[in-house]
């Protein structure tokens, strides 16, 4: 079926050059074409979203991307009018399959696109997912015997760590709207409140300052309760002392932020400014670090330094000071001692590093741009402590 892109998210030419990157890189890979299914690959290849992403695994999204030839988007039924609709691929197929993948219709479509031979790409590696059972994608693999299955991810990666124009612009729209949002939220919450009902408020304005949806939202407070750096709100109540840590993002055309914020019930003490402070600076030492042609682990080694000049240990525990954001929360590169990655410019990272201790949770995440002689923070809103209001 043929399309009119009534509703299409993004230029076309930004994404046929997506199509037209890939198609590069699997004629230097030596493949003959690859198969993505999971939500943030598929939207970035076509433009077409699954309905709820990752909280329904009926009805998965299938793209062909043939090294050779046009691509084909493959969806079931239920999903057909919205996908011709939105879709920049313009060959658009349905199946009727809804109770698991429509292993024969795949299978044709490789053969009519030359994926029945040589080597052909799918989501089997780092950071990577297929939105079909695995017991599907081996009856596809069994009726295939001349193609060699290979992992895709790096190949996938490279094409969608650096972002387009379009992704920037999206980004620096998010990062407007997290910045408002953290700022008011602050500005709205009080003593007694509890923390599901921050979450709440926090969703609200969100919602008020243009997100298109809220991401992830992690509220922590009080001691005892510091070193929960990935905790779902709960119902404590704010008191009066609390340092109350924040750590949420918004989703605008599908691209993510990534903040983390803070205040104090009644207003932090001298010691608590003293070190988010001190968290603020060596942040910003990362930061400054940033520039194309850089290691990621420079950035790193820059924040290790920083802390242990101010005789601050590493109190996370997530392996890193930072990550790639983009379609997805977290994605490559790894801002970690491991990760070999080479900064370019349009790649979005954040750089957090954090200390925790008995006063508070203190980590305050910028989010990226690297440019063609630099870098361009993205993320604001105040980066002092917040006073929250005791009753």
């Amino acid at each position: 079926m043929k399309q009119q892109m009534q509703y299409l998210d993004f230029p076309i030419e930004e994404m046929r050059l997506r199509i037209q990157n890939a198609k590069k890189l699997l004629e230097e890979a030596d493949m003959t074409g690859m198969v993505v299914t999971a939500a943030a690959n598929h939207y970035y290849f076509t433009g077409v979203r699954k309905l709820a992403n990752w909280a329904t695994f009926t009805r998965t999204i299938f793209v062909f991307i043939p090294r050779d030839k046009e691509p084909v988007l493959y969806v079931q039924d239920f999903g057909g009018p919205e996908a011709l609709s939105r879709s920049a691929v313009r060959d658009v197929r349905t199946f009727s399959d809804i109770m698991g993948a429509p292993v024969e219709g795949i299978v044709e479509i490789m053969k009519e696109l030359g994926m029945d031979t040589g080597k052909v790409g799918w989501e089997l590696g780092y950071e990577q997912r297929m939105d079909m059972a695995v017991n599907d994608y081996l009856a596809v693999k069994e009726r295939l015997p001349h193609a060699v299955f290979v992992d895709a991810s790096m190949l996938i990666w490279k094409l969608r760590m650096i972002k387009m124009p379009a992704e920037i612009a999206c980004m620096r729209k998010a990062n407007q709207i997290a910045a408002r949002s953290f700022d008011r939220v602050f500005s709205e919450i009080c003593e007694g409140m509890t923390e599901k009902e921050v979450e709440r408020k926090l969703v609200s304005i969100m919602a008020q300052e243009g997100a298109e949806q809220p991401g992830f939202i992690i509220v922590i407070s009080g001691p005892g309760n510091y070193d929960r750096i990935s905790a779902r709100p709960t119902n404590r109540q704010l008191k009066k002392g609390d340092l109350v840590w924040i750590d949420a993002g918004v989703q605008y055309y599908n691209y993510w932020t990534d903040y983390c914020r803070a205040g104090v019930v009644g207003g932090p003490t001298a010691e608590q400014r003293r070190l988010q402070s001190i968290i603020h600076e060596i942040t910003m030492k990362g930061v400054q670090t940033i520039s194309p042609g850089m290691p990621a682990a420079k950035i790193y080694e820059t924040c290790g330094h920083e802390m242990e000049k101010h005789g601050l240990p590493w109190s996370f525990e997530c392996g890193r000071a930072g990550h790639g954001v983009g379609l997805q929360l977290t994605e490559p590169p790894s801002i970690a001692g491991c990760d070999s990655t080479v900064l370019q410019p349009g790649m979005v990272i954040t750089c957090e590093p954090g200390y925790v201790c008995d006063l508070g949770c203190f980590d305050i995440e910028e989010n990226v741009l690297v440019t063609e002689d630099g870098f361009e923070i993205l993320s604001g809103g105040r980066r002092e402590l917040h006073e929250i209001p005791a009753l």
